[in-house]
């Protein structure tokens, strides 16, 4: 591929500002959200990156022209193309894939997107790089990417967000979320290029970088020139992670969440004058020069320049009556919320360049579609044409529970999973769906659960030809994949679940799945979702109605039992208010929880004699804990409804979620008191 003619070098400022703190560090990695680079290209052979060969399904097409620039903007080596922070480390999560038979890049969802950040901050990023945002109407982002992007927070990760190439005081998601740093793009003097999108909550977590014309590798071996928000991320997440490097091997105690307020607090003012005349720079103009200055006036002090404080969302009132129906409780098998054969799609993240020209958004009318797309953020030049090369590998773990030290992608450690939901079913495949119509004679016995399941159970062969799947709210989390041993157990259990959840009782069931995620797999309706190689001992139905009798009859702990509707309160909680992917040790801890209510139940005899009653959920790292396990203390904050002024009390109990399988270490006794005003 001829090489792209090269304009001024934009970034030449930047990286004199930078020159003296060359290279990164190899502990800071930053995790990027986006396609598959090339890493044959001749600037990133060399570069310290990773894929999360979990994300990749099998029908992938790579490299991706868009992941291919993104990292060599940050990682790339050579004098042709030289990232802003060669030496670090990346971790590439992707979420925009092409396969072999389409010529366009599937839309990823709100939901791939928080997969991919919950998956980053297991693996211990420092800076999540996202060069793609939906377009939107609002901040608020849907429940599992507002706790994925709240977690950052918790893990002091810096996220690093497009704003988007709409030309328009318009935001994208995840730009738009407070505690996110938002990048517009900005031309060689350093004012907003047409396409770069501004907006009220810009003003407060925004500011421009270079994003005109920047020289970026291409698949194969060439380069091009590339413009857009895209490339102004990479470039913001390229002088974070050098920061980042110097605090490290400077000895500041300086982490990636102060860089972002580092950025935001250096960058160089607008002074247009008139009304509305700055609205288009954000907070500020990129400032390497000032933010390596003030980095090393506050680490030299010992302390962090300040803290992002995020207020909580409000707890949701639900009416408890309405939620649960009539339950039960069972051991060993699955069921499933409803049965809605049809699983409500999330919003689409559509990877597609926006030419400048065409994005006006107050006088061109938006394809609906492309309105709730999530696109990469950037424009790569005429010519940059994607080079066919051979497919990533996409190897399956051959079995869930061959070995507990099992490892896949390449060895890479497992991901545990441990999640809640409910149990359906997918054909997979039109292929596979045919198959099963040819059996039963007629596509509406196919699609009749009743007798699809009677056909399963008869002609258990073809139970590997079922997707089943693990949901949320009608929305598709996992493919459950049994291998091993026990597969055909764990297939049956399955199955005696999936007809048990379409009687009149089975509505509300709940499912636990515990497993290690390896691979993706396709669902009917183009979604992708990873595979999950289930444990069959830690799979469990249950009702939540008859959960809280069974434990409640269990005579254990304090004479004064709790009330059903506080141990359904805090079921309830669990389920809707604090539902998740069940990746992170915090969520896993959280979710067994609401399994072994019985635990809970000691927690709520206790606050019921003092007629206490539950405020907050948390969990945190427990102070106790055996060698070499992962334990955490979840915490049931309990007040007095009567009088709020008295002092409450939080009740602890400790998990162990250190093997896929969650091993209870025991409640906490001595319960803390929070003190009220007096």
């Amino acid at each position: 591929m001829p090489n792209a003619a090269k304009d001024s070098d934009i970034l030449a400022d930047l990286r004199d500002a930078l020159s003296s703190v060359y290279p990164g560090a190899p502990d800071v990695v930053v995790g990027i959200v986006d396609g598959l680079p090339d890493m044959s290209h001749p600037s990133l052979k060399s570069a310290s990156i990773e894929f999360l060969e979990a994300m990749i399904p099998a029908d992938s097409r790579a490299p991706d022209v868009h992941g291919t620039g993104i990292c060599s903007v940050i990682f790339g080596h050579g004098n042709e193309i030289r990232g802003i922070a060669p030496g670090c480390s990346g971790l590439v999560l992707p979420i925009f894939f092409g396969n072999k038979s389409e010529n366009r890049v599937r839309p990823a969802s709100q939901l791939d997107l928080a997969r991919a950040i919950a998956f980053a901050l297991e693996r211990g990023v420092s800076i999540i790089n996202v060069s793609a945002g939906q377009k939107t109407f609002t901040a608020e982002a849907e429940t599992h990417l507002e706790q994925a992007l709240r977690n950052c927070i918790d893990h002091r990760t810096l996220l690093v967000a497009a704003a988007g190439n709409d030309s328009c005081a318009c935001i994208h998601l995840p730009a738009a979320v407070e505690y996110t740093l938002a990048v517009g793009a900005s031309d060689a003097d350093g004012k907003p290029i047409e396409a770069s999108n501004w907006g009220a909550e810009y003003r407060r977590n925004g500011l421009l970088a270079p994003g005109e014309n920047i020289l970026v590798a291409a698949p194969g071996s060439g380069t091009t020139n590339a413009t857009g928000t895209s490339y102004a991320t990479a470039v913001v997440s390229g002088v974070a992670a050098l920061l980042l490097s110097t605090a490290q091997r400077e000895g500041y105690r300086i982490d990636a969440a102060d860089i972002r307020d580092i950025l935001i607090d250096t960058a160089t003012s607008c002074e247009l004058e008139g009304k509305g005349a700055c609205d288009r720079y954000l907070v500020g103009n990129l400032n390497a020069a000032a933010a390596l200055a003030m980095l090393r006036r506050v680490g030299s002090k010992g302390s962090a320049p300040r803290e992002i404080r995020v207020a909580k969302p409000e707890p949701i009132e639900r009416n408890i009556t309405n939620l649960v129906q009539d339950q039960a409780v069972l051991r060993g098998s699955f069921a499933m919320l409803n049965s809605g054969l049809e699983p409500a799609d999330t919003t689409a993240i559509r990877p597609s360049d926006v030419l400048p020209s065409a994005c006006s958004c107050q006088t061109k009318a938006v394809d609906e579609e492309e309105n709730k797309a999530v696109k990469p953020q950037g424009l790569l030049s005429e010519g940059a044409i994607l080079v066919p090369s051979q497919s990533v590998a996409q190897e399956a773990l051959p079995s869930a529970v061959k070995q507990l030290g099992c490892s896949c992608g390449g060895g890479q450690p497992p991901q545990i999973v441990y999640a809640l939901g409910s149990l359906w079913f997918d054909f997979g495949t039109e292929a596979r769906y045919d198959a099963i119509v040819q059996q039963l004679g007629d596509p509406i016995r196919a699609n009749n659960p009743p007798e699809l399941f009677g056909f399963l159970r008869s002609n258990p062969q073809f139970l590997a030809g079922i997707t089943f799947i693990l949901m949320q709210d009608q929305i598709p989390l996992y493919a459950i994949q049994p291998a091993g041993a026990f597969a055909l157990q764990t297939y049956t259990a399955m199955l005696d679940a999936l007809e048990a959840s379409i009687t009149d009782r089975g509505k509300e069931q709940r499912v636990s799945l515990p497993g290690y995620i390896s691979g993706t797999a396709r669902l009917m309706n183009g979604m992708s979702v990873p595979i999950v190689f289930p444990d069959l001992r830690g799979m469990y139905m249950w009702r939540a109605a008859e959960l809280v009798a069974a434990t409640l009859a269990l005579q254990v702990g304090p004479p004064t039992p709790p009330s059903d509707e506080a141990v359904l309160e805090f079921l309830n909680r669990v389920y809707y208010e604090l539902r998740n992917l069940g990746v992170s040790p915090q969520e896993r801890a959280m979710n067994y929880a609401a399994t072994n209510a019985y635990q809970a139940r000691q927690a709520f005899a206790e606050a019921a004699a003092r007629n206490y009653s539950l405020d907050s959920i948390e969990v945190v790292k427990s102070p106790i804990c055996r060698p070499d396990s992962d334990c955490w203390d979840v915490k049931l904050q309990m007040f007095d409804p009567e009088n709020e002024r008295r002092a409450g009390r939080v009740y602890r109990y400790t998990v162990d979620v250190s093997e896929v399988l969650p091993v209870t270490v025991g409640p906490v006794r001595n319960w803390a008191v929070r003190l009220g005003a007096q």
